[in-house]
């Protein structure tokens, strides 16, 4: 699903494009062979750090210098396209943006520059995360744009989901790719 992001996103949006990997090593770059996927060269690799995810995101932000900036996860490889370039426009017109995931999360967060109050005090991992999002970017003061709703993926169920979405139509190279990496490790599993 890494891979499919890497490989969808440069296409989708522009600017600059960061991988922030739990043990990354910025001067010797990620070890392609223990992640098994290719790094295309848009990307520039940076550690994440410690911590909980709001904490490693707010240190990825600072450490890209606090300006405009996207989150987006692996766990959501098959957003459409035209919902991220989405992105731009939305903060175009409001100071964040945030993309609801139906488990309660959300797919991207995005804003025009570091806000703390955007990561911070967040129950990471739990049905709250977009609600409390959103509550924390009213109680900043700050404008936020609703983008398109789309899936992630969290359980087994989750991934069943996602099979069947690119079964009804991943007409995108990347969407096919990871399509067929998805049926051989299922091959493999039943196999």
């Amino acid at each position: 699903m890494l891979q499919c992001v890497l490989e969808r996103l440069p296409a989708a949006l522009l600017g600059r494009f960061v991988l922030a990997l739990d043990e990354a090593d910025p001067q010797q770059g990620a070890d392609e062979a223990d992640l098994e996927i290719h790094i295309p060269s848009a990307w520039q690799v940076i550690p994440q750090g410690q911590g909980s995810l709001g904490q490693r995101m707010e240190r990825v932000w600072e450490a890209l210098g606090g300006g405009t900036v996207a989150f987006l996860g692996a766990d959501a490889p098959d957003v459409p396209l035209a919902a991220l370039e989405q992105i731009p426009r939305a903060l175009g017109q409001a100071r964040a943006a945030v993309g609801p995931a139906s488990d309660g999360g959300y797919w991207t967060l995005a804003a025009q520059r570091l806000h703390p109050a955007l990561v911070r005090g967040i129950d990471w991992g739990t049905p709250r995360v977009y609600h409390q999002t959103c509550q924390a970017a009213a109680g900043a003061g700050l404008s936020l744009r609703l983008l398109p709703a789309w899936h992630d993926v969290d359980s087994p169920a989750d991934l069943r989901a996602l099979i069947q979405r690119l079964e009804a139509g991943a007409d995108e190279p990347a969407l096919a790719r990871l399509r067929q990496r998805l049926r051989q490790i299922l091959a493999g599993m039943t196999g």
